[in-house]
């Protein structure tokens, strides 16, 4: 594989080799937003009903001096700047005078190619964010990047403020001092991604492309992946590609005062997470989330991503109950729609709900997950993607396009963690081997990430594994089930030596629990995941 320093450069001529057109398609973040060159910096931003758009920046007084940008022919709105202005803070100020909304849109808002947000106390206590021009091509990267798909692979969870509430810089360090030693391939991190509700855990995104900046600057980023990857351990981000927070003021909801970027009317909203929902309907949209992850691999050197809640967005009824989605017709879907369902594994029906299958499916996301990895093998083709699907309805989401799969490279299997925490929770007279016999014996057609533990399950009212088992005997059974079958095992931060309690971004792990000084269980189970990985990869 090529050195990073290799990379950055074959990536620029692909770019300059590229028509506009093309560019749009597959490099969003290299044409929109606020792109540098040499002594110039040109702003660009798809606004479609927007009736006027100026830049503010401090260079021209945050709007003090008019710097109007002009509407071009395909609806893109460009200035260029005869300024290096890396560093530099900036802002749209939109208007869309054609009362889509009940009242006047006349708005500064933040850019949705944004690299890194910086956000401030406004005089009325709240926050006020802006954008800041980023160059990607000075970053000096020096680390050989791991293989692709380096098998056996072992994944640890964490979240970056929970594990250690610091720089990224000194987050690096941590983590390879301790996740290297245990001996896991991946770290696999919460969306580190800019959020104003930091109790979200990453998942409520507001700026899809810009690093949280509660850890540091972009640099400061790209230092801590470059540290991980010197010292051998890949890196896997989650990426919400369904859904996005409703907030004006840091997020890209009714950007140009429409519904740009998300459904139109009930579809578009989440009541239960107080989101809105992507159009994947959308040529623009499936560009504009599918470069998210193609950036994330080109300009932030990520290995895999981890696409969150797929569940949430290819079933209609997921989350939403009988009142707020609408079913298929089932009599009138196209032979297209028929293959994607027999594809993934065929239609069913639910007596229990009272409807099919095929009457849930959101066909369009169906679709935006296929065109989505097609496109990532021929933009990122180094790139692996793990689909996060608590149902495991359709059982061969991570299966090739070409073989009727939607080509996600593993499925995390959520069921059959829970089946056999389930069994564990029993007695040991009450628990019945058929009941998880058929993890160990079936066949799967998927790749899988044997998760003993994530997030979820540690939180909201659950609790951590120790806790929830009542000893580390079973936590070390559990461990080995999960490292001795087929698939990627994988925990969550500080299981590995008996945290306790429960899960959230304010309870840091107690890193007291590791070390000499740690109790003989704690430091027993720490030992055992040291050998199963060290025996994962040598046996």
């Amino acid at each position: 594989m090529d050195h990073p320093a290799n990379i950055v450069t074959s990536q620029a001529a692909i770019v300059r080799a590229l028509s506009t057109e093309e560019l749009r398609r597959d490099y969003p973040w290299r044409y929109f937003g606020a792109q540098v060159e040499n002594n110039s910096t040109t702003f660009r931003i798809f606004l479609p009903e927007a009736t006027e758009v100026k830049l503010l920046r401090e260079g021209n007084g945050w709007g003090k001096i008019y710097e109007p940008l002009e509407r071009g022919g395909d609806r893109i709105w460009s200035i260029t700047i005869n300024e290096n202005l890396t560093g530099a803070a900036y802002k749209y100020h939109i208007r869309n005078d054609h009362g889509y909304l009940p009242q006047p849109y006349d708005e500064a808002r933040l850019d949705p190619f944004s690299f890194q947000v910086l956000s401030e106390a406004s005089v009325s206590g709240g926050q006020v964010y802006n954008s800041v021009v980023s160059d990607h091509d000075k970053f000096p990267w020096t680390y050989q990047a791991p293989p692709r798909l380096r098998a056996p692979m072992s994944i640890y969870e964490l979240h970056l403020g929970a594990f250690l509430e610091d720089n990224y810089r000194h987050i690096a360090e941590k983590i390879v001092d301790h996740v290297g030693y245990l001996g896991f391939t991946h770290v696999q991190i919460m969306p580190p991604f800019q959020t104003p509700i930091h109790s979200s855990w990453g998942y409520l995104v507001g700026t899809p492309y810009a690093i949280y900046n509660r850890h540091g600057s972009l640099e400061d980023f790209k230092w801590m992946v470059n540290h991980l990857h010197e010292h051998g351990l890949g890196v896997i981000v989650d990426v919400p590609l369904g859904f996005s927070i409703q907030d004006w003021s840091c997020g890209i909801a009714c950007l140009d005062g429409t519904d740009l970027y998300h459904h139109a009317g009930p579809e578009g909203w989440n009541d239960q997470w107080h989101t809105r929902i992507y159009n994947h309907s959308s040529p623009y949209v499936r560009d504009y989330l599918t470069g998210i992850c193609a950036y994330a691999h080109h300009e932030l050197g990520i290995d895999g991503v981890r696409i969150d809640a797929v569940a949430a967005q290819i079933f209609k009824d997921y989350d939403r109950g009988m009142k707020t989605w609408e079913r298929n017709n089932r009599e009138q879907l196209s032979q297209e729609d028929w293959d994607l369902v027999n594809g993934l594994g065929g239609d069913c029906n639910f007596g229990d709900r009272g409807y099919w299958l095929s009457e849930a499916v959101d066909f369009p996301v169906l679709r935006f997950f296929r065109e989505f990895h097609q496109r990532l093998s021929r933009v990122a083709p180094e790139l692996f993607t793990i689909a996060e699907e608590s149902r495991r309805i359709f059982p061969r989401l991570a299966t090739p396009v070409a073989q009727g799969g939607l080509g996600f490279t593993y499925a995390q299997n959520m069921g059959e963690m829970h089946r056999v925490r389930k069994y564990l929770h029993r007695s040991t007279e009450e628990r019945r081997i058929e009941e998880i016999e058929s993890i160990l014996l079936e066949h799967q057609e998927e790749v899988l990430v044997n998760a003993m533990n994530t997030h979820d399950e540690c939180a909201n009212g659950r609790l951590r594994l120790i806790t929830e088992l009542g000893n580390h005997i079973q936590l070390i059974g559990l461990a080995a089930l999960c490292w001795f079958r087929p698939g990627a095992p994988m925990i969550f931060m500080g299981d590995e030596f008996c945290e306790e309690g429960w899960f959230d971004v304010d309870r840091y792990l107690d890193w007291g629990k590791t070390g000499p000084h740690a109790a003989l269980h704690q430091q027993q189970t720490t030992n055992n995941f040291h050998d199963l990985n060290y025996i994962l990869q040598r046996e």
